[in-house]
């Protein structure tokens, strides 16, 4: 299974094998159950074994906007206010975290010269293309090849769930007409899969198709195990997380 649900002290998260058995990374994207807006913080410095003050967070507005993180005090006094839906950085023993309700998370990590990125891709951000985004700067910021680099596309609403208006499905097509495929038309209405579509401009980028692992997981469809901001409108979110190992 591309993502394997674990369990710990009450908490249910997920982890990434294709990413976890390279002993340089620990990926995690939490659940519902032991989570929650007041108690994230706590858990995801517990499950990485960080102080919390070695957690970066994003400041995620919609958008492509994504930040390389060399100093964790600069970032979070003059990037993070300006918003940030991408984190990138070649620094050990710093966890990444972006917050997701319904939107993609997608994760990036070059095994060779052990950079690892994390990005938010609600519908906007995947029409920006925030995916191909991220791995051009990983190419031109730290030289990595495209064959080294590894991407998970981790749950989010799928397109069982994901009803959107003609708006967007004009503003893929007129974009990114091959994304075409990922809408299907549903007693006149229209659903888009986020997964396939950020698949394909991965694809694009030059990623290799077996470098790319999906969950599939509806966040939806599961909402005994996940929250989902479409079905319950509801605050809390999940985490993920992802760290290059000291």
């Amino acid at each position: 299974m591309d993502f394997i649900e674990k369990s710990y002290k009450e908490m249910i998260y997920y982890e990434i094998p294709f990413f976890n058995e390279n002993k340089n990374v620990k990926t995690i994207f939490t659940s519902r159950i032991g989570f929650n807006k007041g108690n994230i913080l706590n858990n995801l410095a517990l499950l990485f074994d960080e102080p919390e003050n070695k957690i970066v967070f994003s400041n995620q507005v919609h958008g492509n906007n994504i930040s390389i993180i060399k100093d964790i005090n600069f970032y979070n006094e003059t990037e993070k206010p300006k918003g940030v839906d991408g984190l990138l950085t070649d620094k050990k023993n710093i966890v990444l975290v972006t917050v997701h309700g319904d939107c993609v998370p997608l994760f990036f990590f070059d095994k060779k010269r052990k950079i690892i990125g994390l990005a938010h891709a609600g519908w906007r951000g995947t029409l920006s293309d925030i995916g191909g985004k991220m791995i051009n700067l990983m190419k031109r910021e730290f030289g990595s090849e495209l064959s080294d680099i590894i991407v998970g596309i981790g749950p989010s609403i799928g397109p069982c769930c994901y009803e959107v208006g003609e708006e967007i499905y004009e503003s893929f097509v007129g974009k990114h007409l091959f994304l075409i495929e990922c809408f299907e038309k549903k007693e006149g209405k229209y659903h888009l899969n986020l997964w396939r579509s950020n698949e394909l401009l991965i694809l694009r980028a030059g990623i290799l198709k077996q470098n790319i692992v999906n969950s599939c997981l509806c966040t939806s469809c599961h909402n005994d195990r996940f929250y989902s901001y479409r079905k319950e409108r509801t605050m809390e979110r999940m985490a993920a997380g992802i760290k290059l190992m000291g």
